[in-house]
């Protein structure tokens, strides 16, 4: 018993070992099959196709490579077809693996949206993928009626412009339309701009949607605006925007199964000649080509007349069709030596109003007089090319005479109300002093002496009356200056905090710098001061020397270097030594 015990386990040993090299061995034929199946499965054909033949001008169709391996998306060089003529657009990857019947079979394709511009038969190259090269087709594009061709596109672009003869830097508008057809499922797509070498080209608001009925068929339009600025003189072709964009399919295609239902689409616009002439030899000034250029001025205050140290706000506007908002110049005023200006940050921008493009720039400058008197301020003059007319013109803003009148300060006017009774009781004195005389020529004549007793007291009580008058208004007027104070300083919305102020000079913020001192200017003046150019006129001549310098680091094209230290002294003498005569000089500038 024990020997047959022995030999069944030896027996069961054996088999185990030969189990084991049994399973061995079909994992070696496993990898070994997979390893041949590999081989033959490498690239051995490569085939192309399009979804339609012919086509017609400007129609989108997709070339689809099979390749029967699985390639990586970059294996497919498209050099070849982009010197075929054709306009290549997106370009999608998708690869399958399939195993029937312990067969597996391994696909790679690329769908590849291409688009014709011209009429003809074009030829897609050989494309290599993988050392594997596929066959050459023809491919027949015909130039079919535009409204039969575009009636049976689905998607389809149009561009229209407004005139192909412009001059240098003269701005037109170019309207790009995208048609979709009613039974177009638009899944995602993107439309590029025109495209026009030493031009500027902007788009204008955003895109519009419409629907437009094209031989019985109601299209959903889109439409966008642009404005072109050719910046040379020559003939040149502004490229049409291109729109790329997917679609659902409503019938599921072979061609296009491996993209859940959608395809690709590309569809681009008849591109634009134009002819740009130069700037003319007889015109004079900044080259400014337009249709109609207007320029206005507005006065705040605006009145007869104005008192000196009155600070007056001049805007002008400059208003121009058909000229891109950054050709507008600056307009400056002309003003005698007794006047000083502070111009204000300009702003311009443009807009589409019936079908014109209207540009404006708004120019703001406060002008200050320092002496009385009435002055003539030069006329104010644009120079405009006129493209209509093909004529050089000028926009005039005509001269201006301007009467300036002495300050009345707060001092000044009690004196002029009261200069009547001086005036009555200097003339009362000479006649009181010419009647004692007349007494000491006629002794008899007593009846004088009366009249002089009375013109003697009517003196003493005008001179009574004025001090008196004067007194009331020097109380009324503390009293006035004590309450601005209060109402601006402690009780005041504006709160100031000169630390505030120091520290950010000392750390050259700029903007932080013009904020807190525009506090502080409410905080000290008793009249409103939004602007610094308002400011200005009420500081000394260095504050106010700092201050432009601060705006035009901030605002000027050209590069001004700015010191907040040398601000911070400038101001802090200011403030600790001046700040009481400008508090003396603010009634006048108040009226």
């Amino acid at each position: 018993m024990v020997a047959l015990f022995q030999s069944d386990l030896n027996y069961s040993k054996v088999c185990t070992q030969f189990m084991t090299v049994i399973n061995m061995f079909t994992r070696i034929s496993i990898i070994g099959f997979l390893l041949i199946s590999a081989t033959v499965n490498a690239t051995t054909d490569v085939s192309v196709t399009v979804d339609r033949n012919p086509v017609m001008v400007n129609e989108s169709f997709v070339l689809e490579v099979v390749a029967n391996d699985s390639l990586d998306g970059n294996d497919l060089d498209l050099t070849p077809l982009r010197q075929s003529g054709l306009v290549v657009g997106r370009t999608a990857t998708s690869s399958s693996t399939q195993i029937i019947n312990g067969s597996i079979s391994k696909t790679t394709s690329w769908n590849v949206v291409l688009l014709a511009r011209k009429e003809g038969n074009y030829t897609i190259p050989s494309l290599t993928i993988d050392g594997v090269s596929s066959q050459p087709i023809t491919v027949s594009v015909v130039q079919s009626n535009a409204a039969a061709g575009q009636n049976n596109q689905t998607i389809f672009l149009k561009n229209i412009i407004e005139q192909t003869d412009l001059y240098l830097q003269q701005t037109v508008k170019l309207v790009t339309r995208l048609y979709f057809a009613p039974n177009v499922d638009l899944q995602s797509g993107t439309l590029s701009d025109p495209i026009l070498d030493q031009a500027f080209i902007k788009q204008h608001g955003k895109d519009k949607d419409s629907s437009e009925i094209i031989m019985g068929v109601r299209y959903r339009v889109i439409e966008r605006i642009y404005t072109v600025t050719p910046q040379s003189s020559g003939t040149f072709t502004i490229s049409s925007p291109a729109f790329n964009g997917e679609i659902s399919t409503g019938r599921r295609r072979s061609t296009f199964s491996n993209f859940g239902g959608t395809k690709p689409v590309t569809s681009i616009g008849s591109d634009i000649e134009i002819n740009v002439s130069s700037i003319p030899k007889q015109y004079s000034g900044t080259w400014l080509p337009s249709d109609l250029v207007m320029l206005n001025e507005e006065w705040q205050p605006n009145q007869d007349s104005y008192e000196v140290g009155e600070p007056i706000t001049r805007t002008f506007t400059l208003t121009a069709l058909n000229v891109n908002e950054e050709q507008l110049p600056e307009v400056i005023g002309n003003y005698p030596d007794s006047f000083k200006t502070y111009p204000d940050q300009s702003e311009s921008h443009s807009e589409v109003r019936q079908n014109a493009i209207v540009s404006q720039r708004v120019s703001t400058e406060a002008i200050v007089a320092t002496k009385a008197g009435e002055f003539v301020l030069p006329e104010v003059s644009v120079n405009w090319f006129n493209t209509k007319t093909k004529r050089e013109e000028v926009a005039t803003i005509p001269a201006k005479t301007i009467n300036i009148v002495p300050s009345t300060n707060a001092q000044a006017a009690p004196m002029t109300n009261l200069q009547t009774p001086i005036i009555e009781s200097t003339a009362i004195g000479e006649q009181t002093c010419d009647l004692p005389s007349d007494s000491t020529h006629s002794d008899n004549d007593s009846s004088n002496l009366p009249t002089g007793s009375y013109n003697t007291l009517l003196m003493w009580a005008g001179w009574a009356l004025w001090i008196f008058t004067s007194l009331i208004w020097l109380l009324s007027s503390l009293l006035r200056r004590k309450q601005n104070k209060q109402s601006q300083s402690p009780n005041s919305k504006v709160t100031y905090d000169k630390s505030v102020l120091k520290q950010a000079c000392l750390n050259n913020q700029a903007n932080m710098v013009r904020a807190e001192l525009l506090k502080w200017a409410k905080v000290e003046f008793t009249q409103p001061v939004l602007t610094l150019s308002a400011l200005m006129p009420l500081v000394n001549p260095e504050l106010q020397q700092q201050i432009s310098i601060l705006q035009n680091s901030q605002y000027s094209k050209h590069n001004t270097e700015w010191s907040g230290k040398a601000f911070w002294n400038a101001f802090k003498m200011f403030n600790s030594t001046t700040i009481k005569q400008s508090d003396s000089n603010l009634p006048p500038l108040n009226g």
